[in-house]
């Protein structure tokens, strides 16, 4: 489901579009450089099974860790929602785990991970996810046992 908003100049639609350069910039292309635009500096992380990190450093080596672990990283938007300062998101992860994640070493094993993200914008930029996702799906597809569980 798509939020069908036309309008370009809502803040709605403004808040859509930084989430959606998130996405394709940093996620996709690892443009970690584009954060400082983007990201607020109060940026806050909260993962599932209660992880979490703040700031820009904080957030850089999540997704450094994600791409080291997976050299085909790629995040595609299956739905969005955007109302007021928020925008939730649900999406497909998906990747070749090749590299080391969070102490894993790579299984060869590849990953096909659904997930969902709320997002909250703070002065244009994003200062707060809330992403949900089960460990145990992300654990099997690599192969471990559910004792496994990765911090982020």
């Amino acid at each position: 489901m798509t939020n069908t908003d036309t309008r370009n100049d809502t803040p709605t639609s403004s808040n859509r579009a930084v989430v959606r350069r998130f996405v394709d910039d940093v996620l996709n292309h690892g443009r970690l450089g584009a954060l400082a635009e983007i990201v607020h500096p109060d940026y806050r992380y909260i993962g599932p099974d209660g992880a979490r990190l703040e700031g820009l450093d904080g957030l850089q080596m999540l997704v450094a860790g994600y791409r080291a672990g997976f050299s085909d990283f790629h995040v595609a938007v299956t739905s969005e929602l955007a109302e007021g300062d928020l925008v939730a998101m649900t999406m497909m992860l998906t990747g070749t785990h090749d590299g080391e994640f969070d102490g894993i070493p790579a299984t060869g094993e590849r990953l096909r991970l659904p997930l969902a993200v709320v997002t909250r914008i703070e002065d244009g930029r994003i200062i707060e996810d809330r992403e949900f996702y089960d460990t145990a799906t992300l654990l099997a597809q690599l192969g471990l046992p559910p004792t496994s569980s990765p911090s982020m």
